[in-house]
């Protein structure tokens, strides 16, 4: 937005949006903006009930934030037997002691 209206002769500098992510068990969670204070949040899209949504967080009527909760692996699969494309699997080593 902030190249557009510096294009259109409007000046603006850019501003980033904050973002954290977080992989909570088998979920991972996005969060873009700032949600703090927020005095409204609404399922714009799934289902709590399902675990998996885009929310919306607000206050007084503006969007502060959108929240994504998805599966942390692909559909299908155990989440055990999943590793990013292009990583290997290794089996774990005992130490001596017995540890792991």
């Amino acid at each position: 937005m902030a190249v557009a209206r510096n294009l259109l002769g409007e000046p603006k500098p850019f501003a980033p949006v904050p973002y954290i992510w977080s992989d909570q068990y088998d979920r991972k969670i996005q969060i873009y903006g700032l949600p703090r204070g927020a005095d409204s949040f609404t399922v714009a899209e799934g289902a709590v009930s399902e675990r998996k949504l885009v929310a919306l967080c607000g206050k007084q009527g503006v969007v502060s934030a959108a929240v994504r909760s998805t599966p942390s692996v692909p559909p299908g699969r155990p989440a055990h037997s999943w590793a990013p494309p292009g990583t290997q699997r290794r089996k774990a080593v005992r130490s001596d002691d017995g540890r792991p």
